[in-house]
């Protein structure tokens, strides 16, 4: 740990998904989802679509658990769903431009609340913040 002690390694952890949480709270509240909910939109957008099956499997949920999902995000228009050509006991799940306007929406919103936070630290703290970013990325990416 170098020169970091047990004690600020957990007040990183315990810093992080304080504001991990936070972020996610701020989500888009005119239509909520899950926190799930929304990583599957983020999935679809970065990846395209996809069966339900591996949504489930990328998402460490279970197939019953994702089928609810779908089902609600379906509801609120913001994925649709196809029969797989190639097995049809199997699902593709698309997402559709209600969805990718909610991401937009909700990234919008936690940029937005993230900054008037991010105005409040002291030029000193802002400076700190900005020196970390690269140490943060790389604990995020591992």
């Amino acid at each position: 740990w170098g020169d970091m002690d047990a004690h600020q390694v957990d007040a990183v952890r315990a810093a992080v998904s304080r504001l991990a949480r936070r972020l996610r709270n701020e989500g888009s509240s005119t239509r909520p989802l899950s926190a799930t909910g929304i990583a599957v939109l983020g999935r679809l957008r970065r990846e395209g679509p996809t069966t339900l099956q591996s949504l489930a499997a990328a998402e460490h949920v279970r197939p019953p658990t994702m089928t609810r999902i779908i089902e609600r995000l379906a509801e609120l228009g913001m994925v649709t769903k196809q029969p797989n050509p190639d097995d049809r006991r199997s699902t593709i799940v698309h997402l559709h431009p209600n969805g990718d306007e909610y991401l937009a929406a909700t990234v919008r919103q936690r940029l937005q609340w993230l900054t008037g936070r991010i105005e409040t630290l002291t030029d000193e703290e802002r400076e700190a913040l900005s020196r970390a970013i690269p140490a943060l990325q790389k604990l995020g990416n591992t």
